[in-house]
């Protein structure tokens, strides 16, 4: 019989019997002793409890019923019994039984699968509250919860799905239990059973079972034979050291990988041992440096906390080695500490930083460690270090490697202070006592110098950056500061400021912070590289190797966005909020497009508006006014001035501007929805160039950026389908299939505005390429379909309000066995929703601040109808109400201006990406903004505002659509929220 899997009950098994609850019970509520029980199992009551247990009433329900019939029982008048729901409060916070804790976490490490069954009940009628201690989730592989299943043991069904959803037989199951009824049903079916008298009774019989010694550390194993060491040899040395008759009982391997093979040895007596040694066989020059590491600890023996050192050999065995004490205590192998409460979480990380803190503040110099290393130019030997073995492990020119690396050549900081160095401080490094949170030891030396202590706090700190997930590194990276809080764990913030307090020092400079934490993050970025490395040359010792080659330019990027964070705090007060702080050229073009726009655009309104709407040509024949406008702006230079210096640093394509000099600029063109075509600053052929810059080909650009750039032609971008929810990108449905050297497209896309143009010669298309499922994220491609290819047919011109707007219009088409060239894919398959993330930063801008302009001709319209109309003998500025609906515009206009302005600044300074709640913010204050005051506007002008004598119609029109063509305003607000729960520093 081979035994695969350990089956365990939860109460009277990993926590107290119930029993131990209702007695406390009993004996608070002064009842009979052992009434609750016999009213549980009464008949009156039992058929109650079975329900309880099969989740079909709650501790709220029982607790009432369980009086009545107690009551009746027992004589009893008194109030409701707290029978239930006192149970479930204390199950919440007992703590699992320790020794069994152990138990569970051996038998994992020894290959057994764990599960729990277990009959449990809600405690809420709403059946939110857990069911389960907190920590049942970090031990057992699956676990089953009777109020959730509706099943409850003794049942026999519970047992088989058990063993159905973990595919095993009954004979690979031992499960423990301390009611006989629950053991017997399992054993009828062939599972091996304990009944649980006692915790020690228990792991016994489960030992003999297993034919396994539970007494050992559970972080040891057994030695392969490669790994055996003489015993006849380490007992010697032992005996010789501490009595002849304390013998070498039993020597056992340490299960985590250090670099350096470490061993448990206990003897006869209880004594218990650690052995760490230099590996076996050839090894690198300065390679595994254990005596540096027992030097080390030897010398601060009661200074820091150790285990004591005993001895150093290099003749015993075949390598060098040294022998301490074992120190019986925690080891925590993930940051966030999920077995402890929050309170204690915080004294970890507390503790942890007292302890670095003690270790820096040692004179090495007094404990005999002035010459265990050089005390100038520590951080640039290590950057070198670390930047040779990247070059070494490299797969791939990875850019934000190689401009972080650039960075952290350049601004080497000053060596400062120089103090004992660990190397790798890290949480999973500590032990710390079994009864309290107090440090009883530090490991791993193997790294330690005398060097930069910011370097080490850099290194604690470092897994504040690495995703929660990664099973070889696992760090809080996905943790907002909420999340932090709530789990009792310190910000980063908090932790400076902490290891300041113990130091007695400043709390180190933002700036110089940053460097020190772009290092660590470069250092372990080239770490993960060489692992990968190995992984691709099949010598990787985890299946999780292969996986991490996407983290190194993750963390690479991490480091460079701190980098740029931090250089642009230094200059944001330097935002521009008038156009007057502009730079001379951006001034020059705001000037132009400003006389332009007043002087030639918007006395033109009334003839565009006509023969947009009623003329015949207007579908085939642009207006030939607009088309001479563009031809003097192309001839003044005001022409493409959206291209920022952004996306365009070289300004290969536009004027070199940045998104808060075009801000300004393009309010100007939001003063008339004819402005923006004036300049080539038009949707969506904006958002269409910007795309093809930053993703399209050569070739792409060569073909169809070019005559977009020169104004000679128009595009569309064709997203949003009838039969879908397109707000949300990954729900885009439109076939693409590969066949040969071609795609063939079929969809049917809608409100695809521009497409009707008679210029329109592009379209965008996102759809589904056909294959394997991806992830959501993954699954949508963009690819280049030129309009006047067959099969493309615009259906109808929706109306928008009541208008087709021509002459771009927003048509319903539908591609049929579309073909285009393989060579049409934009940047690659399933990188559709990465270039739409990507696309929607700059252009944003442009569609607020264009608002912003509606918005300030719509207050000039107030201003000049409050001049100017009289109504019940007076002025209409002479009532206050309507004196006020003007002043609360302003404020709403000009707190609009400063969040897009701001959005414009950060994605100048730090990227889209970390402006990306600030663009969320504009999409919905913005439109919400503008037609909050065209709505006054229009209402003020009376049955005027809604006809095309003003262009307050047409603004509403446009502000109104743009809560859905930019998407709907709860999509920003869901963005806004998850990053404001997420913000940490």
């Amino acid at each position: 019989m081979t035994i695969k899997a350990v089956i365990f009950d939860m109460g009277g098994v990993i926590l107290p019997a119930p029993m131990h609850y209702w007695k406390s019970i009993e004996k608070t509520h002064n009842l009979r002793d052992g009434s609750v029980v016999e009213t549980i199992i009464s008949k009156d009551f039992y058929p109650h409890f079975k329900l309880f247990e099969t989740g079909r009433l709650t501790s709220e329900d029982l607790d009432p019923l369980f009086t009545h019939i107690y009551n009746f029982q027992n004589n009893r008048v008194g109030d409701i019994l707290p029978i239930f729901v006192e149970v479930s409060s204390q199950i919440q916070h007992t703590p699992l039984l320790p020794e069994m804790v152990e138990l569970i976490k051996s038998l994992r490490l020894a290959g057994y699968r764990t599960i729990l069954i277990t009959n449990n009940f809600y405690t809420d009628r709403a059946r939110l509250l857990p069911t389960v201690p907190s920590q049942v989730g970090l031990l057992f592989d699956d676990v089953l919860e009777s109020c959730r299943l509706g099943l409850r043991k003794p049942d026999t069904k519970i047992y088989e799905l058990a063993l159905e959803r973990s595919k095993l037989h009954p004979s690979d199951c031992v499960f423990l239990d301390d009611l006989g009824s629950n053991l017997k049903s399992a054993k009828e079916m062939g599972i091996t059973t304990i009944k649980v008298v006692s915790s020690q009774q228990a792991i016994h019989d489960l030992g003999n079972i297993l034919k396994l010694n539970f007494s050992y550390p559970p972080e040891t194993r057994d030695c392969i034979p490669r790994e055996v060491l003489p015993i006849e040899k380490i007992n010697e040395l032992i005996t010789r050291r501490t009595g002849t008759d304390n013998k070498v009982e039993t020597i056992r391997k340490f299960r985590h990988g250090q670099s350096n093979p470490t061993y448990y040895i206990r003897t006869v007596r209880g004594s218990q041992y650690v052995l760490r040694k230099k590996p076996s066989g050839s090894l690198l020059p300065k390679a595994h440096q254990v005596d540096r590491e027992f030097k080390i600890m030897n010398a601060l023996q009661g200074l820091v906390p150790l285990p004591k050192t005993l001895l150093y050999d290099e003749t015993t065995l075949d390598t060098s080695f040294y022998l301490m004490e074992y120190q019986k205590g925690r080891i925590f192998l993930k940051p966030s500490l999920p077995e402890l409460t929050p309170p204690e979480r915080r004294r970890v990380y507390e503790e942890a930083l007292k302890t670095l803190a003690t270790i820096h503040s040692v004179d090495y110099e007094k404990v005999g460690l002035q010459d265990f290393g050089r005390t100038d130019g520590y951080m640039a030997r290590n950057l070198k270090r670390w930047s040779d073995s990247y070059q070494m492990a490299k797969t791939e020119e990875i850019q934000e490697m190689i401009k972080l690396e650039a960075y952290l050549k350049a601004n080497l900081p000053k060596s400062g202070k120089s103090t004992i160095v660990h190397g790798d401080f890290r949480v999973d490094n500590l032990i710390i006592e079994e009864n309290e949170i107090k440090v009883k030891g530090v490991l791993d030396w193997e790294l330690s110098t005398i060097g930069d202590p910011l370097s080490d706090l850099a290194t604690f700190l470092f897994v504040y950056y690495v995703p929660n997930r990664m099973i070889l590194l696992p760090g809080l990276g996905d943790y907002s500061e909420s999340d932090l809080h709530r789990m009792g764990i310190p910000t980063i913030k908090e932790c400076l400021e902490l290891y300041a307090k113990y130091t007695n020092t400043e709390v180190v400079d933002p700036e110089l912070w940053t460097y020190y934490m772009a290092f660590v993050i470069f250092r372990f970025a080239s770490i993960i590289q060489g692992v990968y490395k190995r992984s691709q040359l099949k010598n990787a010792s985890s299946t999780e190797a292969s996986q991490l080659g996407p983290l190194v330019r993750k963390l690479a990027a991490e480091g460079m966005q701190m980098i740029s964070k931090v250089h642009a705090s230094k200059s944001y007060g330097q935002l521009t909020i008038i156009p007057s702080g502009m730079s001379l050229k951006a001034q020059k073009y705001y000037e132009i497009v400003r006389e332009i726009i007043q002087n030639d655009v918007i006395p033109l309104e009334q003839e565009l508006l006509e023969y947009y709407e009623e003329g015949p040509h207007r579908w085939t024949i642009p207006h030939p006014k607009i088309e001479k406008l563009k031809e003097k702006s192309k001839s003044l230079g005001a022409w493409n001035l959206f291209i920022s210096e952004h996306i365009d640093p070289e300004q290969k394509y536009g004027k070199g501007l940045t998104n808060v000099e075009y801000a300004h600029i393009c309010e100007l063109m939001g003063r008339s929805i004819f402005a923006p075509e004036v300049f080539n600053c038009q949707a969506p052929d904006t958002g269409n160039m910007e795309v093809l810059i930053k993703y399209g080909s050569e070739e792409q650009k060569s073909k169809w950026l070019t005559p977009l750039l020169n104004g000679e032609i128009k595009s569309c971008f064709a997203m949003t389908e009838p039969d879908v929810a397109s707000s949300d990108a990954t729900n885009i449905q439109g076939s693409i299939v590969r066949v040969g050297n071609e795609y063939i497209i079929n969809a049917r896309k809608w409100f695809i505005s521009n497409a009707s143009h008679p210029k329109c010669r592009i379209a965008i298309f996102m759809g589904q390429v056909s294959g394997a499922k991806r992830s959501r994220n993954l699954q949508q491609s963009m690819i280049l379909v030129p309009m006047q290819t067959e099969g493309v047919k615009i259906i109808r011109n929706t109306h928008v309000f009541g208008s087709q707007d021509a002459p771009g219009g927003h048509p319903e088409i539908t591609f049929t066995n579309v073909r285009v060239p393989v060579g049409n894919m934009l940047l690659g398959e399933g990188k559709g929703f990465e270039i739409a993330q990507g696309r929607l930063g700059p252009g944003r801008i442009h569609h607020a601040m264009r608002l912003i302009g509606h918005a300030e001709r719509a207050i000039d319209v107030i201003k000049d109808r409050l001049l100017t109309r009289i109504a019940f003998g007076r002025k209409l500025v002479q009532f206050d109400s309507l004196r006020k609906e003007l002043a609360l515009s302003r404020c709403e206009v000009e707190q609009a201006r400063l969040l897009v302005l701001k959005a414009a600044h950060m994605i100048d300074t730090v990227g889209p990406k970390e402006a990306k709640s600030e663009i969320a913010m504009i999409k919905v204050v913005a439109p919400n903004m503008a037609i909050s005051i065209l709505d006054r506007a229009m209402q003020q002008q009376g049955a005027r505002g809604l006809t095309p004598f003003t262009p307050l119609a047409s603004f509403y029109v446009w502000a109104r659509s743009l809560r859905i063509a930019d998407g709907p305003d709860a999509v920003h607000l869901e963005t806004i929220a998850k990053i404001e729960m997420k913000s940490r520093l």
